[in-house]
């Protein structure tokens, strides 16, 4: 992983999961925002530059994304209402991310295929860490994994969090910025060190 990746996961986690509620299920909800946004962002761009219409492009995809980010609102009031409340504004906090903006408007022009495979391997591996990240404030900071359910949000109490002081701290926003750092520091480095290996099964065949 370069440094432009370590700097749009940092500016990413700050815009987007560092003010979410510490919650996996909360995690979940916007993973799957983040992905729908970026599989439908790719789509869109390859369609403004299959049809030449880069004139109006930045404003066709910013209102189709603003337009996916509010179905799914519906869909979350509709479905699940506790988490539509718990997100709040949160749930807008992807559209304007820098890192899909970054992709949607800075990528040069490229078939589809590659277009999409490229796009959402960044985004799922944004994911893993998104996911790794909410995981750990869930547990430490409240003592408990929250799950999405055809009923709302189950919450399995694992431990009593408020009898260990230091683990509460990790429920707080301070709390997220010491686990943004200490999870993408030991992300990074696992990254690295599979890059590593395939390298050099490379270099031996």
């Amino acid at each position: 992983m370069n440094k432009k990746s370590i700097y749009v996961y940092i500016a990413a986690t700050l815009a987007m999961i560092v003010p979410a509620p510490g919650r996996f299920a909360c995690g979940v909800v916007l993973v799957l925002e983040l992905n729908l946004l970026m599989l439908v962002g790719t789509l869109v761009r390859a369609f403004i530059n299959r049809f030449n219409l880069q004139t109006t492009g930045n404003v066709l995809i910013l209102s189709v994304m603003i337009a996916v980010t509010m179905f799914m609102r519906q869909i979350l009031v509709t479905t699940v209402p506790e988490m539509a409340v718990q997100l709040g504004f949160v749930l807008y906090l992807p559209t304007v991310s820098s890192f899909l903006i970054g992709y949607m408007f800075g990528e040069e022009q490229q078939s589809l295929g590659r277009a999409v495979s490229r796009n959402m391997l960044h985004s799922l591996s944004y994911s893993v860490f998104a996911l790794v990240f909410f995981l750990f404030r869930d547990v430490a900071g409240f003592g408990t994994i929250t799950l999405l359910t055809g009923h709302g949000v189950y919450e399995k109490v694992l431990f009593d969090s408020g009898k260990i002081n230091a683990l509460v701290f990790f429920a707080t926003i301070p709390g997220a910025l010491v686990c943004t750092s200490g999870i993408l520091i030991l992300y990074v480095y696992i990254i690295n060190k599979f890059a590593i290996v395939e390298k050099a099964e490379q270099e031996n065949d």
